[in-house]
């Protein structure tokens, strides 16, 4: 039985992104919107490339990404989980959207000690930073 699920994602998981995760998430994508959630985000390089780490921010900072209604299993959902690993914890948290509208949704929160060369993403923006840095994207 298929359950609906508000996900906010910014990173590696967002619709165009271009990692098969990405792939994945929008073939079960129902309605995706920018939106923004609190937060700031740390970069963290894998073996393949790097992937963002969502961290409490002060003050006003943002994270940028994607709110997406999907219609997922439990055994989905479990797949995102393990796919997003140890590191990660899925937690609810208020986003707002490009159009001023809130929402409570799922998110991944990153939950180890970071290294000190992690660095900080500007404006939350993963992909733009990517973009920006010429770096790669993490993909398994």
């Amino acid at each position: 039985m298929k359950r609906t699920l508000k996900l906010f994602v910014y990173g590696t998981l967002q619709p165009h992104a271009g990692t098969r995760m990405a792939g994945w998430v929008a073939s079960r994508q129902v309605w995706a919107e920018p939106a923004s959630a609190p937060g700031r985000l740390q970069g963290v390089r894998g073996a393949t490339g790097w992937f963002p780490a969502l961290v409490p921010g002060k003050g006003a900072a943002r994270v940028q990404g994607t709110l997406c209604v999907l219609r997922l299993t439990a055994g989905e959902l479990a797949l995102l989980d393990r796919y997003e690993g140890r590191e990660y914890r899925r937690f609810a948290l208020s986003v707002r959207t490009a159009t001023g509208r809130r929402a409570v949704a799922q998110t991944y929160r990153w939950r180890v000690p970071l290294s000190t060369k992690s660095p900080t993403i500007a404006r939350g923006d993963f992909l733009g930073w990517l973009r920006a840095s010429r770096r790669r994207v993490f993909s398994n």
